[in-house]
């Protein structure tokens, strides 16, 4: 836990907030209205941006443009501070779920999906941050510096960044865009800025806990495979090579929860998926040369504490 490293000073505006996997629930919903206990403490606390890990409805819900947008323009009105986003899987590679009424084809809601949550005004936004820029080939994917980290999204969405239970989509088409995400998401990594103190890595999957012993997915192999493994490797790797702080931010999955991975790699997984109606407070802190963070809820201003099994 890289909180545990001694910390010469800390400052409040040094934080951001963190969350997703929400709303799924009324209850989120009540929670996340200006005057309910998420929205006030937003609009009380002091933080650079809003980052959203995706999954912003419940996969129990049909993925119809007007729930989507909805839940849109909830989350993007809770913060003045930018507001960013990365792509779960709940809004378009469930989206064929054969309990759903309508059904979607799941490559045509992304096409829709990228159109809503990227639009001007998300851009306009987004670019009050220090050095943010987004990639040509996936516009989802975005980085930016905060207190000397380099921050960046990636999207890698449950099923197996899309892999997985295609039901309503032509596979072969699902599987090349599929092998595309992971070119630019692994070119994205590759691209990161080497003078930054730390680095925080965005996405929804939990690649750790759904894990597999198959063999990586690749071009030529795109069924009894894992769609994580290469992330996971990838993310190893970048952390023993970088030498500093990495901080892992993911959803998907209940627990919300911290977990040390190696000397250098953390990773967060931020509460929500019904479980947790809260919002993670991260606060970056520097001493000489290195980065730090201390985590913890919104609500209760309590630090995390709980370890990821």
């Amino acid at each position: 836990m890289m909180g545990l490293i001694s910390l010469s000073w800390v400052l409040a505006s040094n934080a951001f907030l963190v969350m997703g996997d929400m709303p799924y629930t009324p209850i989120d919903e009540l929670n996340l209205m200006p005057t309910g206990v998420l929205g006030s403490k937003i609009n009380s606390t002091e933080h650079a941006f809003l980052l959203h890990v995706g999954d912003l409805k419940s996969g129990a819900e049909p993925c119809t443009d007007e729930l989507l947008t909805k839940n849109k323009q909830l989350l993007s009105s809770l913060s003045s501070q930018p507001f960013i986003y990365t792509p779960g899987d709940n809004e378009w590679t469930d989206c064929d779920r054969t309990n759903l009424t309508p059904r979607y084809d799941e490559l045509a809601r992304l096409v829709f999906l990228k159109s809503l949550m990227y639009d001007r005004t998300y851009f306009e936004k987004a670019k009050q941050l220090e050095k943010f820029k987004y990639q040509a080939s996936m516009i989802e994917n975005a980085r930016w510096q905060f207190a000397d980290v380099e921050f960046m999204t990636l999207h890698i969405a449950g099923t197996h960044n899309g892999r997985r239970q295609i039901l309503n989509s032509d596979k072969q088409l699902a599987y090349q865009q599929a092998d595309a995400r992971d070119v630019n998401n692994l070119q994205w990594l590759a691209q990161a800025n080497p003078t930054a103190k730390g680095y925080v890595i965005a996405f929804q999957a939990d690649i750790y806990t759904h894990q597999t012993d198959q063999p990586a997915c690749d071009a030529a192999l795109h069924q009894e495979c894992d769609g994580f493994k290469i992330y996971r490797d990838a993310l190893r790797e970048f952390a023993s090579t970088v030498k500093k702080p990495v901080l892992v931010i993911h959803g998907d999955t209940g627990p919300y929860c911290q977990q040390s991975l190696s000397s250098y790699l953390t990773r967060l997984n931020v509460p929500g998926d019904y479980m947790v109606s809260d919002i993670a407070k991260v606060t970056l802190a520097q001493q000489n040369a290195t980065v730090a963070w201390q985590i913890s809820s919104l609500k209760t201003g309590e630090a995390l504490a709980r370890q990821c099994r």
